[in-house]
């Protein structure tokens, strides 16, 4: 019963996987401009020198480790701040706060692309307004600027997933251990942090660790904003394999530093698998 789901396992994901091994070993243009040959490990060679290579696994870190750990913070403090909200206007504060869940992606990063314009962009004409800046801003434009405009996107679109899990999380914590906490006169931000927290490890841990697997492989918001420029400001190592492949159609060097992003993403699901072990 098992060997169908095998054989399409096998299919769909352990002949690309070998295919991409093969390739990564070859001087490979998709072109066909020049002959394909083997070279070994010439690709990896050539990634430990390229500078780019290196600025993109830096971007994809910043990128990620940055995104989660944010949106895990305001996702934890949305969801302490609405735990005691209840009746109808509960109910409608939790649905306010998951909306950026339920839209695309695409449809995200357009939104916030035109809020970053720098003429008749909102952002600016807030800032302006309050008198925050003198001058308009071109956010997506500006290399220092380019990546944290957007993480900010991207952290918008991600509390909401952090506050649904860490909510349900907390409602189900025992009434018992609070009520005992209570009385051993735990207050405010002693009962958060010796009582609720332990109870929340799990759900963060799980939760942090599906959204980096997942920002690794975030390819839509950035390439809708940004299209990894300013230069290679905003590239991740999702885009710089688009370019290579699909805008240089260097084959061979795209699946050598696929191998290595696949390599990183099987140790962040080690570790989820484990994590599940344990909670």
């Amino acid at each position: 019963m098992v060997l169908p789901s095998v054989a399409v396992l096998a299919i769909v994901v352990g002949y690309p996987v070998v295919y991409t091994l093969l390739l990564s070993t070859q001087d490979y243009n998709l072109l066909g401009t020049t002959p394909e040959r083997f070279v070994g490990a010439d690709n990896y060679r050539k990634l430990l020198e390229d500078p780019t290579f290196w600025l993109s696994l830096r971007n994809t870190a910043i990128y990620t480790f940055g995104s989660v750990a944010i949106a895990a913070l305001l996702g934890l403090a949305l969801a302490l701040l609405t735990e005691n909200i209840g009746g109808r206007h509960g109910r409608a504060a939790r649905a306010l706060l998951l909306t950026p869940w339920a839209v695309p992606f695409v449809v995200v990063a357009f939104l916030f692309r035109y809020m970053y314009l720098q003429n008749g962009g909102a952002i600016n004409a807030l800032l302006l307004a309050t008198n925050v800046i003198d001058a308009p801003i071109s956010w997506l434009n500006v290399s220092s600027l380019a990546l944290p405009a957007v993480m900010v996107t991207n952290v918008w679109t991600m509390t909401p997933f952090f506050f649904l899990l860490l909510a349900a999380a907390l409602a189900g914590i025992p009434n018992e251990v609070i009520e005992s906490a209570r009385v051993d006169r735990a207050r405010g931000a002693s009962l958060i942090v010796h009582v609720k927290l332990p109870f929340l490890r799990n759900a963060l841990l799980v939760s942090s660790l599906l959204m980096i697997i997942a920002n690794f492989n975030d390819f839509a918001k950035i390439w809708a904003m940004t299209q990894g420029g300013p230069g290679y400001s905003t590239t991740t190592l999702v885009v710089y394999v688009y370019r290579l492949a699909f805008e240089n159609f260097s084959i061979g060097y795209a699946s050598a530093i696929g191998v290595v992003w696949l390599l990183l993403l099987l140790a962040f699901a080690v570790a989820y698998l484990r994590a599940l072990r344990m909670s």
